[in-house]
């Protein structure tokens, strides 16, 4: 017993002596890293810090491995794409249930005009943005960010009472960025659920004999209707969200051998009912929010 208090103790003042920091980039932006301890031996805490000029901003990730192994993963995930720079932050879940959605994101920043200033330029904090698959997978930069628009994940209806995690919709949401900020454009983001919205409406139409050949890629009646439901109230479009509506009971209600009750159906209808009003169109996915206010160094 004493063995293992030793050596955790000993771990424990070897992470978090703070080694020595780290330059991962140094134009037009200086970013360092210093590691810090973190949750457990093989998962390190980085504390970053992104400055140009006066200002700074700092922020803690988690990467993995000893403070080499993850100092080296940092830098190799982090840098610049057409104008902005991508820092990775990622939840390290060794839970594939129970991960979030975004456990991977990028904050995001970049260099603007000061208004106060035109000669100069200032350090901007944009964002977090999920960092999609293929960035996650291998040492890329900037995945979510194409042609001037960036794709993220919609994660507010991740945790809810009408559907497991897996069942969830999980809208695909387009923004740009205006006036430092991301911004999500509507129009933009319906075009991008097209795939999946036509796939969920084919199968929302199929009669009870056609549902197999209709209701294909894991698609159910009722993971149609959600999705479909969700997507037509955050995109504004009313139209078909009158149509997706005319199926509710038939989705949520009839979906499988076993029916549900008239009561049954009413709170299934209900609870669905309340977890779409909280939707707002436009509304942002969570920010990851460890990204501390810019300090201004005196000169």
């Amino acid at each position: 017993m004493k063995r293992y208090s030793l050596m955790a103790f000993v771990w424990f003042f070897m992470s978090a002596a703070h080694a020595a920091p780290v330059v991962l980039m140094d134009a037009p932006v200086r970013v360092v890293a210093e590691t810090l301890v973190g949750p457990t031996p093989d998962k390190l805490r980085l504390e970053i810090s992104v400055r140009h000029g006066a200002s700074e901003f700092v922020l803690n990730v988690l990467q993995r491995g000893t403070s080499t192994e993850a100092l080296a993963a940092q830098k190799a995930a982090s840098g610049w794409k057409d104008g902005y720079l991508f820092i990775r932050d990622d939840c390290l879940s060794d839970d594939a249930a129970s991960t979030i959605w975004r456990c991977v994101v990028d904050h995001v920043f970049t260099l603007a005009e000061d208004a106060k200033d035109k000669a100069r330029v200032k350090l901007i904090y944009v964002g977090d943005v999920y960092a999609g698959e293929e960035c996650i997978q291998a040492a890329r930069i900037g995945c979510a960010l194409y042609k001037g628009a960036f794709t993220d994940i919609y994660d507010r209806l991740e945790n809810n009472t009408l559907a497991p995690r897996s069942e969830s919709p999980a809208l695909l949401i387009e923004s740009t960025v205006e006036s430092g900020v991301f911004a999500v454009d509507i129009a933009e983001t319906w075009k991008a659920n097209q795939e999946r919205f036509l796939s969920g409406t084919k199968c929302l139409q199929a009669k009870p004999e056609t549902q197999k050949e209709r209701c294909i890629d894991g698609i159910t009646p009722r993971r149609a209707y959600l999705f479909n439901t969700a997507l037509t109230t955050y995109t504004r479009q009313e139209e078909q969200l009158i149509r997706t509506r005319s199926f509710a009971r038939a989705a949520l209600c009839e979906n499988g051998r076993e029916r549900l009750t008239d009561t049954e159906c009413g709170e299934a209808l209900r609870t669905a009912a309340m977890l779409f009003a909280n939707i707002k169109p436009g509304d942002k996915a969570r920010a990851r929010g460890n990204v501390l206010s810019p300090t201004v160094r005196q000169k």
